[in-house]
């Protein structure tokens, strides 16, 4: 999977990481989480995510929180496959919160962002993947603000991998869907898949 490495407007530090947590802004999350939230996306989201930057996948995150002033405010919910989620909440913005994520290791990381969707298994229609496209195309513009939304690429299509960590498609990693396949009208019979733009 290929993430998008977002690193100035979240204040990650550029030194070494120590075993303490890792202390970042949250405005820099919240601001994500608004745009995807003006967008009045359905399927497409945003997953923060931390790599490790000598590109051997991601950091192990055992936990963490949200705090103003010393207070736990909220708490990081980190998800089987990697990523971690925060609380949508203006009034944490407004006070300045910072998340603090518990690593396992002191190897240094990087905060990464990826546009994806989570879609249940079952018969998935084509026309539902179109939708997924369509407002992942519609993300990549929001965050590349004006006027770089108009320079935006096209997708390719769309890679799908299985939600489940360890599980396969059909005996692959992913299942890659290009333009052509997008355009017919069937349906896919999929387990629960983790979609991420074919760039």
């Amino acid at each position: 999977m290929t993430y998008l490495p977002i690193l100035a407007a979240l204040a990650l530090a550029a030194a070494p990481l120590r075993a303490a947590p890792l202390t970042l802004g949250y405005s820099g999350f919240y601001k994500h989480m608004e745009t995807v939230a003006k967008a009045e996306v359905q399927e497409a989201e945003l997953g923060f995510y931390l790599s490790r930057t000598d590109g051997d996948g991601l950091c192990r995150i055992e936990g963490g929180g949200v705090w103003v002033a010393g207070e736990r405010r909220g708490t990081v919910v980190v998800l089987p496959h990697g990523q971690f989620t925060l609380p949508f909440d203006k009034q944490l913005d407004l006070d300045k919160a910072v998340v603090q994520l518990e690593l396992d290791r002191p190897e240094q990381c990087d905060i990464s962002i990826q546009i994806q969707a989570d879609l249940a298994g079952g018969d998935i229609p084509m026309a539902q993947l179109r939708q997924v496209r369509e407002e992942m195309h519609t993300l990549l513009q929001k965050m590349a603000g004006w006027p770089g939304k108009y320079f935006v690429p096209e997708l390719k299509g769309l890679h799908l991998y299985p939600a489940e960590p360890g599980a396969t498609l059909d005996g692959a990693d992913r299942l890659e869907l290009d333009e052509v396949a997008l355009a017919r009208e069937q349906r896919l019979r999929l387990p629960a898949v983790r979609i991420t733009p074919w760039l």
